[in-house]
């Protein structure tokens, strides 16, 4: 009876312990209060373009472990990473406003061109000297590339000149929409 119930204990020991030592079983360290991404909506074959993402937030920040903003460009397709750029966030993270700047080339097709921003709060070192992620988020991005589609062009008229236009549509339409009166016996 006291082998199982020392075999129960030791066992819920255990288990709290790899709970405990999990990243997942932590509060959350960062909490962000916005993501915000600028990239050019429209670009040439093969142009080096800039992307911007701030990340606004706050992380429980101690002054031991070291913050930074990781921005992957991301292929949604096949995963693989356009441009990746870590941007410092300090050792203290209270309170806090960074932007990452990542570069990449166009692709040489005209079209539209997708790709995912990988965003990603990480707290490196302190006394642990691990690394661990404490926030991620995705975003998307769609540029399109080459000429877009042939947007129709309308001449800039004054609004007196649409005015007086519209008002001789419908006096047309009226006339002619009356029956026209003939001579009865011809």
């Amino acid at each position: 009876m006291h082998a199982r119930v020392s075999c129960a204990v030791a066992f819920g020991a255990l288990t709290v312990l790899l709970l405990l030592s999990h990243p997942s079983a932590e509060a959350a360290r960062c909490q962000i209060s916005s993501v915000t991404y600028a990239y050019p909506h429209q670009a040439a074959t093969n142009q080096q373009i800039q992307t911007e993402t701030t990340v606004a937030g706050s992380c429980v920040s101690t002054g031991e472990d070291y913050y930074s903003v990781r921005v992957d460009l991301v292929q949604p397709v096949t995963g693989s990473i356009i441009s990746s750029n870590s941007t410092p966030v300090g050792y203290n993270a209270d309170n806090f406003t960074v932007t990452a700047e990542n570069r990449a080339t166009t692709p040489p097709n005209n079209g539209t061109w997708s790709f995912n921003f990988n965003v990603y709060v990480i707290r490196a070192g302190g006394t642990g000297g691990s690394y661990l992620r404490d926030y991620s988020t995705v975003g998307n991005a769609t540029i399109q590339i080459g000429p877009g589609a042939a947007v129709p062009e309308f001449p800039a008229w004054s609004s007196a000149t649409l005015a007086a236009l519209l008002c001789a549509a419908v006096l047309i339409v009226r006339s002619h929409g009356k029956p026209k009166k003939t001579a009865k016996g011809h």
